[in-house]
């Protein structure tokens, strides 16, 4: 046999091309020199599906690696392949809940999808389908087909419809671990509901996959993984094995050579369309009834073919057979074929079952047939045999135009929705589920129906292209309705559960004309900050002067009054008329002090004879503020220089104002050619000083940048300049000016500095980022994970796979931390997914803030359908973030960065009320965890034990020790799941268990309540 490469050598020296781009399947391409090939990569590498050349001229330079299909075939010989082979089809689809279109316009496809399914499998008893590794589509079906599922119950229990292990396939880099953990819980037990749950970890969703997907499929019991972002050829065949950070293993696959649409590219469409995967050119003349809406609201619309012409020929379909088995033998490791027969949103055709027919004869002495995802890997599992090892997360590149891209700058995408995720998450997770399980221990009923609906509307604001943002506009409204619901219903649960335990706090020992506050606590630790409340004293309690006392120790507590005005608040009792209560209301400031985990301290507004306020105050200059940890001062341009007392160390120039153009889309920043970068740096700010006092001090920063308005294409040839192979746009010469408005706090005792950034975004076209030098002498940043914090490389390296003329952002959740021995700067944020480190000695910390962009849609592959229309993805109008400045001495696990990131995320909140007497002290705390980072409490799923999760991100083992507010009667590990659990020994009211690096943790615990 004559090498491929050889054979592809002599074709570019005749021709004269000089580079060449080989494609690998559609999503993988390699671009090198031609004379390099024979000596650089040898006769073993795999064989090539298409190939494009480029010739040394301006034009093709100009036109970069844009893939140009050329009609060359260098392949192996198929009578060569002697070895017999299992070819598993396995009809599915990859179903978007919303993505091309809006959820209700997608779910009407979706009915007819089923509809069809249904059929099917009545027809053809061979015929199975796998239902894109989730559950929700059933729900979704069936809202609008209820009679129909005993049907889908039937087929499910059978294993003919294959659903689960999640609900919906959400995006694994912008939704936190526990929406992950949870999102799999709910799909098991949905799809109990239908019959079966899939036991596979199929992902073809999600750009890259996470440091600990090992370890959350491990702990749901499924030990394979199937995905194709972020692993290359490069790294591994199609069979590898995937490490996750605590040392998960599972057996994965790539699917071999076109992934989840292998089979459907190379044998089904070239057989029934008679196209190739590249082709997609519509011919008006196919006689298939294309039929549109033409009129001036809705000509943008897309065409449906309403009687589409299907053929199938038997040359097409046995040269197919035959290209595809030797691109998957190419690929895989073992004689075991996975022949993947579906598409984004594919409906089934009956030529599948025909075609499968047929093919047993051409495939001779081979063997194909219909088969499960199940099926497929228990074969695969008993042919693999000394597997390569991936460790860690995910995340390697491909080169598309000239730049490395994942698909992954996502996550600066319709930045509200990562807002608003990030706080939904917190809402329910960290407020509602915790506080709803002590009221359970204080007898009240546990909101199961209401938790569980605020957790289906968070899941379905979780799907990969939605959570990612890279629909339609539509989408972005449904999303934060949803998003909106789980934060309204855990707002009311919380208020509920708060109430709940407000009632049983003895406060009986209060004068009928004082008021006590109540500080609760949603973190598992003991928290001491300073807390800022509106309080409504009652006209009626004479409060002309007061100060603030611990409720338990009648101790005097440091307070800050900083406004004083008269109101009116409403008063409700659900059996009378609603009231009105004149009083005062009084913001102050005050220390609270030793507040327990997860529980709460009292505090007295007490009557005084003269209102005091501890001294001194905390600024210092006209432009200076310290507490006991930094020194902040304000520089005339806006930015800030602190000084960290512990290290001595000084950072200059922080929160400063980055705006450049972008010609991307949703799913890449890409710069035009002629950028012209605006900062705030240099221009005179506008600076006032907001708050003097001991506990808080403020500033305003106020600075004013001229933005251009939008891109200007110029001549750019669009395809060119979606794709990044280089573009003539630049930015327009027409300006607006953006007023970014930043409010910077300093409160006694912090560890850390508060930004709050506003702005109102009418410009188009452009990302805006918030920059920190931090001049740390370091090659690596650290970054918060799903219950992880992972380590990356800062620089990209002639070796590194990200390559490409600028440097791409990376994911995170509360933080990004760089840092050396001697000390470093953490920049804590909540809901801000991006960020980037600089690779010159600044070491500048990039946050991305917005990043606006015309919509731009792959609805049809290597093409772009353009939305001018849709404005929501240029993110108009007003924004607000809200971020952290941390110095600290040591690494991030000395400095306790997570913690500190907790604290930003999650304040604590203050009530007020009245004197009453009940069961419960002054100040108590259902649990304190020391050691380990708590990531869910809630009641378990079956019974009444709580379920408590905690992870360790840290890189040492650690003991982790748990305190109750109750006696422990009893208390296991489990899985995830919630079905495996192994006994442990409580002491008394605590629990202490090992706790590996990396380690997630699930434990079961039943405590004495005070329900009697």
């Amino acid at each position: 046999m004559c090498c491929p490469w050889v054979k592809l050598y002599l074709y570019s020296l005749e021709r004269g091309i000089t580079h060449i781009t080989i494609q690998h399947g559609p999503d993988m391409y390699q671009r090198c020199q031609a004379p390099a090939i024979a000596a650089e990569l040898g006769p073993s590498f795999p064989g090539m599906e298409r190939i494009s050349g480029e010739r040394e001229s301006p034009a093709i330079r100009d036109r970069c690696n844009r893939l140009i299909p050329l009609q060359v075939a260098v392949r192996p010989e198929i009578s060569e392949l002697t070895e017999k082979y299992e070819m598993h089809v396995i009809p599915n689809t990859h179903w978007d809940r919303e993505w091309l279109y809006d959820f209700q316009e997608t779910r009407m496809q979706l009915v007819k999808f089923l509809d069809r399914l249904l059929e099917m499998l009545d027809q053809y008893p061979e015929y199975t389908f796998l239902l894109d590794s989730q559950v929700a589509p059933l729900d979704d079906y069936l809202e609008v087909r209820p009679e129909r599922e005993g049907e889908i119950v039937e087929r499910v229990k059978e294993g003919r419809i294959t659903a689960g292990p999640w609900y919906t396939c959400p995006e694994e880099f912008n939704v936190n671990g526990e929406s992950l953990v949870r999102n799999l819980l709910f799909g098991h037990r949905a799809a109990r509901r239908y019959g079966r749950v899939m036991k596979i970890g199929y992902s073809p969703f999600s750009y890259g996959k996470n440091s600990q997907i090992a370890q959350i499929y491990g702990g749901f019991g499924i030990d394979t993984i199937l995905f194709y972002h972020g692993v290359t050829l490069d790294e591994a065949p199609s069979e590898f094995i995937l490490e996750g950070a605590d040392g998960t293993q599972l057996l994965a696959s790539r699917m071999g050579s076109n992934a989840r649409y292998n089979f459907f590219f190379d044998v089904y469409r070239p057989a029934v369309y008679g196209k190739e995967i590249l082709e997609r050119d519509y011919s008006w003349k196919r006689g298939d009834l294309p039929f549109h809406f033409c009129g001036a609201d809705r000509h943008r619309q897309h065409y449906f073919l309403l009687d589409p012409q299907k053929g199938l020929d038997d040359e097409r379909l046995r040269s197919g057979l035959e290209n595809l088995k030797e691109k998957e033998v190419e690929a895989c490791s073992t004689n075991v074929l996975a022949y993947m027969m579906g598409h984004d949103s594919y409906e089934p055709d009956w030529r599948e079952v025909e075609i499968v027919k047929r093919a047993k004869k051409l495939v001779e002495p081979d063997e194909i047939f219909f088969s499960t995802l199940e099926d497929y890997v228990r074969s695969l599992k008993s042919a693999v045999r000394d597997l390569p090892v991936l460790k860690g997360e995910r995340r390697t590149p491909r080169m598309i135009g000239r730049a490395a891209f994942l698909y992954h700058e996502v996550t600066s995408s319709r930045t509200r929705i990562k807002q608003a995720s990030a706080r939904a998450e917190n809402s329910l997770q960290r407020w509602a589920e915790p506080f709803c399980s002590v009221s359970f221990l204080l007898g009240e009923e546990y909101p199961s129906n209401l938790l569980g609906a605020a957790w289906r509307y968070l899941f379905r604001s979780h799907p990969h292209d939605t959570i990612a943002g890279t629909g339609v506009d539509q989408i972005e409204r449904d999303v934060s309705y949803r998003l909106d619901q789980v934060r309204n219903i855990s707002a009311g649960l919380t208020r509920r559960a708060l109430q709940s335990i407000q009632l049983s706090i003895d406060n009986s020992d209060l004068a009928e004309d004082e008021v006590a506050v109540t500080v609760f606590n949603p973190s598992p630790f003991p928290r001491t900050e300073v807390v800022t409340c509106y309080l409504d004293l009652p006209d009626e309690c004479g409060y002309e002067y007061l100060s603030m006392v611990d409720a338990e120790t009648r101790e005097e507590v440091d307070s800050q009054v900083f406004s004083r005005t008269s109101d009116h608040p409403v008063i409700r009792n659900m059996n009378d008329a609603t009231l009105e209560m004149p009083s005062e209301e009084v913001g102050l400031h005050f220390l609270a002090r030793d507040v327990p985990g997860l529980g709460y301290r009292t505090f007295v507004v007490r009557h005084d004879d003269e209102q005091t306020m501890p001294s001194p105050s905390m600024v210092t200059g006209p432009r200076r503020m310290e507490n006991e940890h930094m020194e902040v001062s304000v520089e005339s341009d806006g930015t800030l220089t602190i000084t960290h007392k512990d290290s001595g160390k000084t950072y200059r120039g922080l929160n400063f104002f980055s705006d450049d153009g972008e010609a991307g889309h949703a799913w890449r920043h890409v710069p035009p050619a002629f950028d012209r970068v605006v900062t705030s740096q240099g221009s005179p700010a506008k600076i006032s000083l907001v708050e003097d006092g001991p506990l808080v001090s403020s500033f305003r920063i106020t600075v004013n940048m001229e933005i251009p308005v939008q891109l200007d294409e110029a001549r750019s040839e669009e395809i060119q300049r979606l794709d990044g192979n280089g573009d003539r746009a630049g930015r327009s010469e027409m300006t607006d000016t953006m007023r970014i408005s930043s409010l910077v706090t300093l409160r006694r005792g912090a560890r850390m500095l508060e930004v709050e950034t506003d702005f109102d975004n009418r410009c188009r076209d452009h990302r805006l980022r918030v920059g920190f030098p931090s001049g740390v002498d370091t090659g690596t940043c650290h970054a918060e994970s799903p219950f992880d914090v992972v380590e990356r490389e800062i620089e990209r390296g002639p070796e590194g796979p990200w390559i490409g003329p600028w440097k791409t952002c990376s994911p995170q959740q509360r933080f990004v931390d760089v840092s050396n021995q001697d000390g470093g700067l953490a920049i804590l944020n909540e809901g801000i997914r991006e960020y980037m480190v600089s690779e010159d000695q600044d070491r500048v910390i990039y946050l991305t803030l917005l990043r606006a962009y015309e919509v731009a849609l792959t609805t049809v592959a290597w093409r772009w359908e353009r939305h001018p229309e849709m404005g929501l993805s240029q993110c108009p109008g007003e924004h607000s973030f809200r971020y952290a400045i941390m110095p600290h001495s040591g690494d991030w696990e000395e400095a306790s960065v997570v913690r500190q990131a907790e604290v930003l995320n999650l304040p604590m909140m203050a009530a007020e009320a009245a004197p009453h007497e009940g069961r419960l002290p002054k100040a108590w705390g259902l649990i304190e965890i020391e050691g380990v980072s708590l990531s869910a409490l809630k009641r378990a799923e079956e019974g009444e034990d709580l379920c408590l999760r905690v992870y360790n991100p840290g890189s040492e083992d650690v003991e982790a020790r748990m305190r109750f507010g109750f006696p422990v009667e009893s208390c296991s590990r489990t899985d995830m799941e919630e079905r495996n659990a192994s006994d442990l020994e409580g002491h008394g009211d605590s629990l202490e268990v090992e706790l590996e690096s990396k380690r997630i943790g699930t434990f079961l615990v039943s405590l004495e309540d005070m329900k009697g």
